[in-house]
């Protein structure tokens, strides 16, 4: 009979107790700040255009709107704000009752891509540590009892398919904000095609966003999961292809999930920069225009 094996001692007990020699609190103290300082920045962008307490002294209310960039005969619009909903105003506006008027336009759908992120596969595990301890690392102590599964109020994480859906929707409709970007009009009417920066943000933000959603494991499972044949006939091939393609993004989920956050904020920055009298950016016009 073989020797019996050892087990280790116990883990110590308490706040961050640990054996570790280690500094494993880089990348969770890391996570607590990138993604703590995103959701302050993208709630506090999300209420300024509204009409209400403290936030009726910026944006519309104050006399200017801080959401689309309208100079030069260009028209860049926050991915934060598309599409873009005014009650009374435009086609989707005018189905939204004059009483929700107060709201900000992005409280009509932050929502969605809120929800996609936040039962993301990645940012579940990512602020499952960083914020919830569940584990702040391995062998790292905690104040609480073990992880016991997504249970009770932590059930909603399986809308995440269905927020998916709703974000294949939404590409197209960034898409076109981007198309919109480059084409330039005047008050007479004339028209140009031009490239400004502000539209190459809107560009970028588009491929960031369809990598990390078509990166997506729910994506992937939904074009591959549970098929057995993926050569009998064209759309078999086809979803193959999807997956094949979709197998690569998720290999750098992490990346996506991370570099979209940051860059979908720094182009409503750009954008807010290029219409807040604070700032006085102006949107810089690389080719044609007007």
């Amino acid at each position: 009979m073989s020797e019996g094996i050892k087990l280790p001692l116990p883990m110590k007990k308490g706040f961050g107790a640990t054996d570790r020699v280690d500094a494993w609190w880089k990348g969770p103290t890391a996570m607590v700040a990138y993604l703590g300082f995103m959701i302050v920045y993208a709630t506090w962008r999300g209420m300024m255009e509204s009409d209400f307490w403290y936030f009726e002294e910026f944006g519309r209310s104050a006399g200017h709107q801080t959401m689309a960039i309208e100079s030069q005969g260009s028209h860049a619009l926050s991915p934060l704000f598309s599409p873009l909903i005014i009650p009374g105003e435009g086609t989707m506006g005018s189905l939204v009752p004059m009483w929700l008027a107060w709201m900000s336009p992005a409280m009509f759908i932050l929502i969605f891509p809120a929800g996609f992120r936040a039962t993301c596969y990645y940012y579940r595990k990512a602020y499952y540590r960083a914020f919830m301890q569940q584990p702040t690392g391995c062998a790292v102590s905690k104040p609480w009892d073990e992880y016991s599964g997504e249970t009770g109020l932590l059930v909603i994480q399986n809308l995440h398919r269905y927020f998916m859906y709703v974000m294949l929707i939404y590409l197209p409709i960034l898409s076109w904000d981007f198309w919109l970007s480059v084409n330039f009009h005047d008050a007479s009417g004339a028209h140009e095609y031009g490239v400004s920066f502000g539209s190459i943000c809107l560009l970028v933000n588009v491929i960031m966003l369809a990598g990390y959603t078509f990166g997506c494991h729910a994506f992937r499972h939904v074009v591959g999961g549970g098929s057995n044949d993926w050569t009998g006939g064209a759309l078999a091939r086809l979803r193959y292809s999807m997956w094949k393609l979709s197998t690569g993004l998720n290999e750098k989920h992490k990346e996506w999930a991370l570099y979209s956050l940051f860059w979908v904020m720094f182009t409503d920055f750009y954008i807010y920069a290029c219409t807040d009298p604070m700032f006085g950016w102006t949107d810089l016009v690389l080719w044609g225009g007007l």
